[in-house]
C-alpha cells in the first residue's frame, strides 16, 4: 500500500515538472536556430516593456514621420492663433533642457533661450501673416545641415543632434508657402524646435 502511494506521488511530481517546463518553455533546450530566434524574440519583447527601452538621448530620429507631422501642424496652428501653448509638443521640452544643459539655472535659461524667443517670433508671424488663419498644413522638411553638438561648458552636456534650415510648408487660398525653422534639436527619438 505504501509502495503504491509512493509510485502515485512520484507520477504526480513528474507530471507537475513536465507541465511546468512546458508552460515556462525550455528555451534553448534543443539548441537549434529556432531556439535562438525564440530567445531573441522573447528578450526583445521583455525589453520593450521596460522603462529603459526609450530611445537614447542622443539618437538621430527619423527625418519624417506621422508623429512629427502632427506636431508640426500644431506649430502652424500656434502661429495662426498666436498661442505658444498649442505648440508645446514641438518645443524643446524644459525638462530635457534642464537635463542636458550646463547652466547655473537651466530652467531660467530655457525660458530665456527657447520659450521667450519662440513666443516673440510666433507673435510677430501671427501679426504679419493674417492669412495663416486659413492655412492648411502640407509638410515639415528637415534641413540638410545636420551636426552633432559637442558637449562643452555653458552648453550641451550631451552630444545631441541639431538640424538647421528646416521648412514648414502650408497652403493658403491655393498658394503654397513656407516658413523657416532656424534650428531643431533631437531628444530621445524626436525632433524639437529650439529656434524659430
Amino acid at each position: 500500500m505504501v509502495a503504491q502511494h509512493v509510485v502515485a506521488l512520484s507520477k504526480r511530481i513528474v507530471f507537475v515538472i513536465l507541465a511546468a517546463s512546458s508552460v515556462v518553455g525550455c528555451r534553448g533546450l534543443h539548441g537549434g536556430a529556432d531556439a535562438g530566434s525564440a530567445d531573441a524574440a522573447y528578450d526583445a519583447h521583455a525589453d520593450a516593456g521596460t522603462p529603459d527601452a526609450a530611445p537614447v538621448d542622443d539618437s538621430i530620429p527619423p527625418t519624417s514621420s506621422d508623429e512629427l507631422s502632427v506636431r508640426a501642424k500644431h506649430l502652424l496652428e500656434a502661429i495662426a492663433q498666436d498661442n505658444i501653448d498649442l505648440a508645446s509638443d514641438i518645443l524643446f521640452p524644459r525638462d530635457a533642457w534642464m537635463a542636458t544643459r550646463d547652466a547655473a539655472d537651466p530652467g531660467k535659461e530655457w525660458e530665456k533661450r527657447v520659450a521667450r524667443p519662440i513666443r516673440r517670433t510666433l507673435h510677430s508671424l501671427s501679426r504679419r501673416h493674417k492669412a495663416l488663419e486659413r492655412a492648411e498644413f502640407a509638410s515639415l522638411e528637415l534641413g540638410h545641415s545636420m551636426n552633432q553638438a559637442s558637449p562643452k561648458k555653458h552648453g550641451w552636456q550631451k552630444p545631441l543632434w541639431i538640424v538647421t534650415g528646416s521648412r514648414l510648408t502650408f497652403v493658403v487660398d491655393g498658394r503654397t508657402r513656407t516658413l523657416p525653422i532656424r534650428e531643431m534639436t533631437a531628444w530621445r527619438g524626436a525632433w524639437y524646435v529650439t529656434r524659430l
